[in-house]
């Protein structure tokens, strides 16, 4: 695999996803703080942890993938250990602290006041139960794709 944009992959998520993400909501929302639904502290507040919770693991994954050394792709369930084990724990870890903070915390409602804020979606799609079933979503589709990694061909 001799593509560089596999081998930057994870760097161009993170910069794509976090950074980018984390920008595009700050640009957005730069009337609402004007108009008073938002104070500026919110929305710095809300753009600096998007970017850190996805840029930053990102950015291991990275120096994960770039530590094997040669042509690695970026699909974290081919690495040798220690590296695989450790983008696992990572994930594991981070679906672990979003169903936190989305369950036990007020992650759902504050996702939904964000989304509602800068989404054209239907009011349903950006309710506190939505932000649940997402979660609940991407948790089970974690442990699907382990489950069919793990019986799956080899190859």
């Amino acid at each position: 695999m001799n593509d560089p944009l596999s081998q930057a992959f994870w760097l161009l998520c993170g910069m794509w996803s976090g950074i980018g993400g984390a920008l595009f909501t700050w640009f957005s929302l730069r009337k609402k703080v004007a108009s008073g639904e938002f104070s500026h502290q919110e929305v710095v507040r809300f753009a600096k942890g998007m970017a850190l919770w996805i840029f930053v693991p990102c950015l291991i994954l990275w120096g994960l993938q770039t530590s094997i050394g040669g042509q690695s792709p970026p699909y974290y369930t081919k690495w040798p250990a220690p590296q695989k084990y450790i983008a696992l724990a990572l994930q594991v870890i981070l679906l672990g602290a979003l169903a936190y903070w989305v369950f036990f915390r007020d992650g759902a409602a504050t996702l939904s006041r964000f989304c509602r804020a800068t989404s054209k979606a239907p009011a349903f799609m950006n309710s506190p139960v939505a932000m649940k079933l997402g979660v609940i979503a991407a948790v089970a589709g974690a442990v699907v794709g382990a489950v069919l990694s793990r019986i799956g061909p080899s190859a």
